[in-house]
């Protein structure tokens, strides 16, 4: 009797949970209630501690007078409205739905908090959240956020422990399957004084193996993914999931900060977070909450301060240009007259010929004369190779001279024997020994009437003669052009700094690495602007301090004393910048070192008129 009546208890108390799940769970429909967002209380109270220590409790500033100011730690008085000495300052309500962060090293850090009342929390119940950030046409699932009772995790658990179970069960050694005891009477039986295991063997152990058991756990194995989905109807998720907290109670609301860290993109203004979530109950979901309202984070960078101003550079511009090209125009032995059926004749004729017509329609330059100089290899005599250099580059004069205007005056030159380059081509291939380059070197201080005679007697000859001389029969073409209408030689133009523009361009899109090594150079405003954005503030602060002062300037020196915990100067510097440009005044709440100075120092108030 005391049995049943203990039965019965326990029944009661799970259909009162019950019941009391499920008023919980119509209450929230009814009201469609849902978790919330906020910005960080944690950042917030960071920056407030930020905002409290100082290095000084005043601080002696010039005014726009040139009289000495003091400024003090202060709030305003919440009764009088004065600003008053204050060592701390209280926080207060986070109630807005934006906040300004800045941008560093080419990154922001998203913080908010996700506030569970306690009107959605149940022992049984799992709350899954789901963050999603906009950014600009893009949406983006940051990793979930899951709230789980303690009654649904320990369920969870139980599952996973079932499972476990079940998987202890199964049988996997497959000797285990087999009737020991009846195989080895067979065995002292029939194969006593049988040295070797074979056939007879196999066949006596596979029968004498339980089939049936073997088949039975065999199926277990196979059917764990089922027993698995059975046993665990919820799994713990690991993969995507930022926080997987289990609540032991449901008395209080819970919050939790999310801080997400994001590379920036070019044009990147504003992101917002919102949040969206469901309740289940086992693998049952219940309930679908509200999607949150955004929360908008403003994001500013200092690429914003850029100097968008363009930079000239000033070029000299020659009337006469040269243009220098060569082809390899092959030549039967002794002769001079060019055979376009002969080794790539035809390729290379048509390349200068395609050359000569884009000169002669070229609208910004006039041809005023080519020269055409022929080379030989060095075979035969010096003599009998410089006049036959001097042939050939008459026949390719003849060739060509139908295909130019009557203007242009074409010249032929003999070169004789190639020797500079057959050297070069000796100490770039790959194929001679560096002993056969030395000694080919050692031929080069012998008159050029002496060298052949002497390089026959090389071994690497018969190479060089087969391979390198062909390379050595050049014709080459020298251009010489002018500018149409131009009548000086040189002018003196100014034109915009190509190199200057895409470095700006790195420093909008956010490449500051690209962007500090084109601007390295110019040392100017910009090149600060990108050390600061990469945090190399030293370096910074050298620029700035050899550039004319100006609202800008001040500006940027101001951030970098306050990185610096220069408050003194850094202050200076900023109220000097506001009284150049009182729009700064504005974008120093933008910059977290600025606006904690502003807020220490009560900057924005009007009792500092007279300084700004």
């Amino acid at each position: 009797m005391k049995r049943l009546y203990t039965i019965g208890l326990i029944l009661l108390l799970l259909l009162c949970a019950a019941c009391g799940s499920s008023r919980k769970m119509r209450r929230i429909r009814q009201e469609e209630l849902s978790v919330s967002l906020g910005l960080s209380r944690g950042e917030m109270e960071d920056e407030r501690k930020s905002i409290r220590m100082g290095t000084r409790d005043t601080l002696m500033v010039r005014g726009d007078d040139g009289s000495d100011v003091i400024i003090m730690k202060a709030v305003r008085d919440e009764l009088t409205g004065e600003m008053v000495a204050a060592d701390v300052i209280d926080a207060a309500v986070i109630s807005a739905r934006f906040r300004n962060i800045a941008e560093r090293l080419g990154q922001i850090d998203i913080r908010f908090d996700i506030h569970v009342p306690a009107a959605l929390q149940d022992s049984k119940w799992q709350l899954r959240l789901y963050p999603l950030l906009y950014i600009q046409a893009d949406t983006l699932q940051l990793p979930s956020v899951i709230v789980t009772g303690a009654d649904y995790r320990r369920d969870q658990l139980e599952g996973y422990r079932k499972y476990e179970r079940y998987l202890a069960s199964i049988i996997r050694d497959s000797t285990r399957f087999v009737d020991w005891r009846n195989l080895n009477i067979w065995i002292e039986r029939n194969l006593a004084h049988k040295p070797v295991f074979g056939p007879d063997e196999q066949e006596a152990l596979l029968h004498y193996t339980r089939k049936m058991l073997k088949r039975y756990h065999q199926k277990k194995w196979e059917d764990r993914g089922r027993m698995f989905a059975l046993y665990v109807r919820s799994p713990i998720v690991t993969e995507g999931v930022r926080l997987d907290t289990v609540l032991r109670s449901d008395s209080g609301e819970v919050v939790y900060e999310y801080i997400q860290t994001i590379r920036t993109r070019p044009r990147l203004k504003k992101v917002q977070v919102v949040l969206s979530g469901d309740i289940y109950q086992e693998d049952k979901r219940l309930y679908t909450m509200p999607q949150t309202p955004p929360l908008a984070f403003y994001i500013s960078s200092l690429a914003d301060l850029a100097d968008p101003a363009e930079r000239y550079v000033k070029r000299i511009v020659e009337r006469r240009v040269t243009s220098h090209t060569a082809c390899e125009l092959a030549f039967r032995t002794g002769r001079w007259d060019i055979d376009l059926g002969l080794g790539d004749n035809g390729g290379q004729i048509g390349r200068i010929r395609e050359n000569i017509r884009q000169l002669e329609e070229n609208e910004l330059f006039l041809t005023d004369s080519i020269v055409i100089q022929a080379w030989a290899s060095p075979e035969g005599s010096m003599l009998a190779n410089d006049r036959l250099c001097g042939r050939r580059a008459a026949s390719v004069a003849d060739y060509f001279r139908g295909q130019l205007a009557d203007s242009v005056r074409l010249i032929s030159r003999s070169k004789g024997e190639n020797w500079p380059m057959l050297g070069a081509l000796v100490l770039a291939d790959t194929l001679l020994t560096p002993a056969q380059k030395a000694s080919y070197m050692a031929l080069s201080g012998l008159p050029q009437a002496r060298r052949e005679m002497a390089l026959k007697k090389e071994t690497s000859y018969a190479y060089i003669k087969r391979v390198l001389y062909p390379r050595l029969r050049l014709v080459t073409f020298d251009f010489y052009l002018s500018r149409r209408g131009m009548v000086k030689d040189t002018i003196h133009t100014t034109e915009p700094d190509t190199l200057y523009r895409r470095a700006l361009h790195c420093l909008r899109e956010r490449d500051y690495p690209t962007a500090l090594e084109l601007l390295r150079p110019y040392r100017d405003i910009n090149t600060a602007i990108t050390y600061m954005a990469m945090d190399r503030n030293a370096s910074a602060l050298e620029i700035l301090l050899e550039q004319p002062s100006g609202p800008q300037v001040n500006y940027l020196l101001s951030l970098v004393y306050a990185r610096r915990k220069e408050e003194q100067k850094a202050v200076q510097c900023f109220l000097d910048a506001c009284r150049q440009d009182r729009a700064l005044l504005f974008r120093g709440n933008l910059d977290p070192e600025i606006h904690v100075l502003i807020e220490r120092y009560g900057l924005n108030g009007d009792e500092y008129t007279n300084i700004l």
